[in-house]
Order: C-alpha cells, then sequence, then structure tokens
C-alpha cells in the first residue's frame, strides 16, 4: 500500500495515506517515502489496555504447521487486533471529522480488513479500488464473482504447485474453506462496528467487495500461475521493485568491503515479521553446518539480535541487524539468497535474476517459492528440513555452483524488465481512468448472484437427469403394464 501511494504521488495526485496503528512495534515502519499527507491514527488508552503481550507470539510461526488445521490459530491472533484496531479508530472522532471535510476522487483499500470499506461510504466515496499485497485472495473471489479453481490453482497457503493428487486438491479446498470461516466473523463484526457509528444503511462487507470498481492483485502473470479472472483484476505485482533506483543504489565501503572477500557470497534472510534471531537451535545448526563447509564463500546474514557468540569460530559470516536487500541483489558479486519467500523478496528475486534457496515459513510463502521454482531458478525447502545438514548442503551449493539456476534467474529479468508495461503505469493510468469514469457496475458478474447449483449447471444436470429417469420409470410402468394385460388376456 505504501508503494502504491507513492507511485501515485510521484504521478502528481494528492495521496492522502491513512494508518490505523495495530501494532505499534511497526509503528515506525509505514513505508510511505514520497507521500506527504499522512495521518496516523494512533492507539488510544482502552485499545493499549485490551491488546495481550505480543512478546514471543511470533515465534510460533516458525514451528507450527502450515495446513488447514492451523488456519483459525494463525488468524485467530490477527483477527483480534484488527477489531480492535476498528474500534479505536471509530473512537478518534478528530480523524473521522477531519476526513469528513476533505474531497476524495477515489479510495484505495486492502481488503484483509473491511473497517476502512465502511469509512468510505460514509465519507460517501464511490470510487474505490480493492488491493492484494499477495498475489491474490481467495476468500474474495465469490464475493466479486471470480472463478475458483482447486484443482489446479494453489491456494494463498498451498504448500503444493499446480499439478495435485486427489488428497491435495481436497486440502487446498480446505485452506480456503477455513480462511474464509475465519475472516467472516472479522469481517462480521467490523460490519457491526462501523454500522453502529455510520448507521445501519452502511451496506454489508461483501456488497462493498463488490461494488469496488477495481481489484489490484501483487501478481506477476509471466511468472505467476494461470488462472481464470474477471475484467476488474488488474495484476500489478512488482509495483514494489523499483528497478531503475536499484540498479543506481551505492553500496558503502562497508558492504564494498564484505562483497569482495570471496569469489562467492551468500545472502541469507527470513524478513522482519519473522526474526532469524527466533529460529530453533537445530534449524539454525544446520545453516551453520554449511556455511562451516563452504570457506570460500561468504554469507550475508541478517541476524536481529547481538548475540551471535554460537558462530564466534566462522570466520565467513558477516552478521547484519540491516542489511540493504535491494542493492545487494542487485549486485554480481552476489551469487545467492536463502529467504523466507515473502512476496516482496519474492518479486526482488524474479526482477533482479538471482538464483535461491526459499525456505518458506508461513501464509502465502510456499506458494511464492514454489511459482518461482517452476520456473527453475530456485530450490525449495521445507523449514523442517533446515535440521538436515546434507539437504541444505546440496540445496546451496547447487544454487551457488549449478550455473543453471543462475541462468534460469537472468532469464526471468529480462524478461520482466521488457514487459510491454511497467505495473507504476498500470497502478497510475488505471487509477485515474476510475477516477474519472468510475464506478463501472456494468462489470460486475452475475454470476456472483448465482448459487453453486447454478454456478456449476447442476441444474441442467439435475433436471435432464430427473427428466430422463421419468422417462425410464414411464416406460418400465407402461411396459409392465403391457406385460399384466397380455396375460390377463391369455388368462
Amino acid at each position: 500500500m505504501a508503494r502504491l501511494a507513492d507511485t501515485l504521488s510521484d504521478a502528481g495526485h494528492h495521496v492522502t495515506f491513512l494508518v490505523p496503528i495495530a501494532i505499534d512495534e511497526r509503528r515506525d515502519k509505514l513505508g510511505v517515502k514520497t507521500t506527504k499527507d499522512v495521518i496516523i491514527v494512533e492507539q488510544d488508552e482502552e485499545m493499549k489496555s485490551k491488546l495481550k503481550p505480543s512478546n514471543g507470539s511470533i515465534e510460533f510461526l516458525w514451528i507450527i504447521e502450515m495446513d488447514s488445521s492451523s488456519i483459525d490459530t494463525m488468524l485467530s491472533w490477527y483477527n483480534e487486533i484488527m477489531i480492535l484496531t476498528c474500534e479505536n479508530f471509530m473512537r478518534n472522532k478528530k480523524v473521522i471529522n477531519d476526513l469528513k471535510t476533505r474531497h476524495f476522487d477515489v479510495a484505495i483499500a486492502e481488503p484483509f480488513t473491511i473497517c476502512g470499506l465502511g469509512l468510505f461510504e460514509e465519507l460517501n466515496i464511490k470510487k474505490t479500488i480493492l488491493v492484494s499485497s499477495c498475489a491474490h485472495y481467495d476468500f474474495m473471489l465469490p464475493h466479486i464473482g471470480e472463478p475458483e479453481d482447486f484443482s489446479s490453482v494453489p491456494t494463498l497457503s498451498s504448500k503444493v504447485g499446480e499439478v495435485m493428487s486427489i488428497s491435495e486438491k481436497w486440502e487446498n479446498y480446505r485452506l480456503v474453506a477455513e480462511t474464509k470461516a475465519s475472516l467472516a466473523k472479522l469481517f462480521d463484526a467490523e460490519t457491526r462496528i462501523y454500522r453502529e457509528e455510520f448507521g445501519m444503511e452502511i451496506p454489508d462487507w461483501k456488497d462493498l467487495m463488490a461494488s469496488a470498481s477495481l481489484y489490484f492483485t501483487n501478481s506477476i502473470p509471466f511468472i505467476d500461475y494461470p488462472r481464470a479472472s474477471i475484467q476488474k483484476t488488474i495484476p500489478v505485482g512488482g509495483i514494489t521493485v523499483d528497478l531503475e533506483k536499484i540498479k543506481s543504489e551505492k553500496l558503502d565501503q562497508e558492504w564494498e568491503k564484505v562483497l569482495d572477500k570471496r569469489e562467492k557470497t551468500m545472502l541469507i534472510s527470513f524478513g522482519s515479521n519473522v526474526p532469524s534471531a527466533k529460529m530453533p537451535a537445530a534449524w539454525r545448526a544446520g545453516i551453520l553446518s554449511t556455511i562451516k563447509s563452504m570457506p570460500n564463500v561468504t554469507f550475508i546474514w541478517k541476524y536481529e539480535s547481538d548475540d551471535v557468540a554460537f558462530a564466534s569460530e566462522y570466520q565467513n559470516i558477516h552478521f547484519s541487524k540491516w542489511v540493504p536487500q535491494t542493492a545487494l541483489l542487485g549486485d554480481n558479486r552476489l551469487s545467492g539468497f536463502l529467504t523466507h519467500g515473502g512476496l516482496g523478496s519474492t518479486n526482488e528475486l524474479a526482477h533482479l535474476g538471482k538464483p535461491a534457496v526459499m525456505v518458506p515459513i508461513y501464509g502465502d510463502q510456499t506458494r511464492n517459492a514454489n511459482m518461482l521454482a517452476r520456473h527453475g531458478s530456485v530450490i525449495v525447502l521445507h523449514k523442517k528440513e533446515l535440521a538436515n545438514e546434507k539437504l541444505v548442503k546440496e540445496a546451496v551449493n547447487s544454487i551457488l555452483y549449478n550455473e543453471k539456476y543462475k541462468k534460469n534467474a537472468e532469464k526471468i529479468a529480462e524478461m520482466l524488465w521488457n514487459q510491454p508495461r511497467s505495473p507504476k503505469e498500470t497502478v497510475v493510468k488505471y487509477t485515474e481512468f476510475v477516477a474519472r469514469y468510475g464506478p463501472f457496475p456494468q462489470m460486475d458478474p452475475f454470476a456472483r448472484k448465482l448459487n453453486y447449483l447454478q454456478k456449476t449447471f447442476l441444474d441442467i444436470y439435475l433436471t435432464v437427469f430427473v427428466g430422463v429417469l421419468l422417462v425410464i420409470v414411464f416406460f418400465v410402468v407402461a411396459i409392465r403394464r403391457v406385460f399384466y394385460f397380455v396375460k390377463m388376456k391369455k388368462e
């Protein structure tokens, strides 16, 4: 959302970036740079008193198994925070009244929480755009009339690719079903909250989703899994990757020295949400063993703690709490990447042509990793496989020394560099189009209003089946009566 706001600001538009603070630790990580009109909705004392301590709450993401049985556990803490955030926002009359004095042509929101959609309706903003920070949100599809395909399109949290066994298809379906059920509870709660504040005439969240003019998805069609979509869905994946800026970035002397130390260098980073410092010791040992076996390779490890005594004997590790990730990925001296597979890092890998070992931790990361693996530029390991020293060594060695991964990665990067239209241009042009001509009720698929029987033609099949069955019954009865009369006549 931050990069999208900056893209529109850079195009000369006045953008108001509204940020209700859900997690205080991330208050100073808003992400916007050129957008100046930023409204921060701080946590009031009531919200702070209801928030549960978050210390250690993310550690479970390292060890939890990502399947349909864990979805409700994964989302329950998120749902609680979003409900408190929505209530907190509604209590902030100063911000709401300030927004009511302004004029907005278009409103943009990510529907992983729908409190903002109720606000847009109260502000009488009819031209709205929904944005997905993931490739797409499966839970939205039936509400916007977009086809669902659980047989060949991996869902947001899927652990498999497009080729699935019967059990994998069932799990693919269950992942979406559990996500829908969990988020529906959140959205229903948020609907009650914004209706209490703005009035019962504010539409239900399902109708607000459907009435959006467009849906921007963080998908790159040239590398993502193919799937059916409606005309409202516009892929803008890669908008977070500013290639020209990355190519012009200069590394300081510290990083120059690190990259020049050895012939090959590998970056290790598991993102900011699930720190490396919280990794189980057995899994960390698998990485350390691999590093020890490759003394001619420098490993840059984004590690969020000063306690690195466990690696005191290793001469080829450079620990840092922060790394200039895009600048490093854009440097020819970086040979590979060991990463978690967040979509931001995945898109950077794709655009910058770096091979990688991807170790998904949670959420959409397994899908992202498998998506790139089908192009032959990455190797995917299950997070528990980090404890298997042999597997980790083989994967890292292949990425660093098998040229096919590098060539495939560079081929993807060249293709994305030469896309017919950049994601930034797409965002600006379509947003301006919505501002001028939206909303587009004529683009709302009628299929959204059909039930399951109607959508799948089962009503036709059942009608034909019943018709054929009646004909068969009629003939059976008729034949039996004929035989009966013949028998009676003989007697």
